[in-house]
C-alpha cells in the first residue's frame, strides 16, 4: 500500500507547476505530513500559484487516486526518494526522479548493480561481447540493469537470466505496456525470476522520444557503472554513457575488433573513438567540456580486463 506521505506527494506532483525541486522543498517541511496542502501553500509561492485554477487540487487528487488504483491492480508499487526502498545509487544523482514505479523486486544488494547497454543492431562481435560480459558479471553476483530494447539490451537481460542472475529493465513508459511488444515474454520472465521492471512514468504514459533519454540516464543512475557494448556516433546508448561520467561512475567500452575496424562498422564507431581517438575527440563525443577529464572511462581490451573492471566498479 502507498504510504500517506507518498499519497500526498503524488497529489502534489499532479499539480501543474509543481516539479521535483518544489516537492523536495515541501517534503522538507517539519509539518509536511500533518499540515494541509493549503497551509503549505502559504509558505510556498509555487504551490500557491499551482492551486489558483479552480478545481486544481481536486483534479490532482483524482489523478493521484487513479494512478494508485492502477498500480494496485497491476501488482506494482510507487516509491519516492523519501522511502528507504528508493535505490541509493539513483538517489545520489543530481537529476534523480522523485518517484519510481516498480513491478518486481530489487536485487538483494542494489549497490552491486551494473548497466549493460548498446545498439539495437550490434555486429556479430557486439552480440558476443554483450553476452560474454553479462555472463561474467552475473556469475560474480552483479545485478544487470538494461533497457529491454532489441539488440544489446535484450542480449544482456537474457544472458543474466540464463545464469540465474538478477536483472532490472528500465522502461521509457508506464507499466501498463511493454515496448517493444516482442519483449513481453522477456519482461514476464524477468519478473518470474525475481527481477524488476522500473520506470519514472505513471500508468498510461506511452513512449515518446524524450522519455528514452531520461530512461537512459536512470539506467546509469541505478548502477555503479555502465558497460556500453557498442554504439554508432549518435546512438542512444551515449546518453547513458555520458550520464555515467556525469555521476562519477565507471564507463566501460570494449575496443572494436580488427574485423569491425576493417569493415568500418558504423555500429562500432563510438567504440573506435573511445578506444583509439584523441582526448579531444572523446570529450566531443561524450559532450564534455575540454576542461573535463576522462576519469572513469575504462577501455576493455579483452576478457582479461574483466577482473580489473569489477575491481573498478567495486571502488566506484
Amino acid at each position: 500500500m502507498l504510504t500517506e506521505l507518498n499519497n500526498k506527494l503524488l497529489t502534489l506532483v499532479n499539480l501543474k507547476g509543481v516539479g521535483p525541486a518544489t516537492l523536495r522543498s515541501l517534503a522538507a517541511e517539519r509539518d509536511f505530513l500533518t499540515a494541509s496542502i493549503f497551509d503549505l501553500a502559504i509558505r510556498n509561492s509555487k504551490l500557491a500559484k499551482a492551486l489558483l485554477p479552480t478545481g486544481a487540487l481536486e483534479a490532482a487528487a483524482m489523478a493521484a487516486e487513479k494512478d494508485i488504483l492502477a498500480c494496485e491492480r497491476a501488482g506494482a508499487r510507487i516509491v519516492s526518494v523519501l522511502d528507504d526502498d528508493f535505490p541509493k545509487l539513483l538517489k545520489d544523482t543530481a537529476d534523480s526522479p522523485f518517484f519510481l514505479y516498480i513491478k518486481g523486486q530489487w536485487p538483494p544488494n542494489p549497490l552491486k548493480s551494473v548497466a549493460v547497454i548498446g545498439t539495437r543492431q550490434p555486429t556479430e562481435h557486439g552480440g558476443i561481447i554483450a553476452k560474454r560480459i553479462t555472463t561474467y558479471l552475473s556469475e560474480n553476483g552483479w545485478s544487470i540493469v538494461s533497457g529491454l530494447a532489441t539488440g544489446c539490451d535484450a542480449i544482456a537481460h537474457r544472458a543474466s537470466l540464463d545464469r540465474f542472475g538478477h536483472t532490472v529493465a528500465v522502461l521509457a513508459h508506464g507499466l501498463h505496456t511493454v515496448t517493444p511488444k516482442q519483449h513481453e515474454r522477456l519482461a514476464a520472465e524477468i519478473l518470474d525470476r525475481g527481477g524488476a521492471l522500473v520506470t519514472e512514468y505513471a500508468f498510461g504514459v506511452d513512449p515518446i522520444p524524450p522519455n528514452f533519454v531520461k530512461r537512459d540516464r536512470i539506467q546509469a543512475g541505478l548502477a555503479r557503472g555502465v558497460v556500453m557494448v557498442q554504439s554508432d556516433l549518435k546512438g542512444g546508448s551515449l546518453h547513458a554513457s555520458r550520464a555515467a561520467l556525469d555521476y562519477g561512475r565507471i564507463l566501460a567500452v570494449p575496443e572494436p575488433t580488427e574485423r569491425d575496424l576493417a569493415k568500418q562498422e558504423q555500429k562500432a564507431e563510438a567504440n573506435r573513438v573511445m578506444a583509439f581517438g584523441s582526448d579531444s575527440e572523446k570529450l566531443e563525443l561524450l559532450k564534455r567540456s575540454p576542461r573535463d577529464n576522462l576519469e572513469g572511462l575504462f577501455i576493455l581490451h579483452g576478457k582479461d580486463d574483466y577482473d580489473k573492471l569489477v575491481s573498478s566498479l567495486e571502488a566506484a
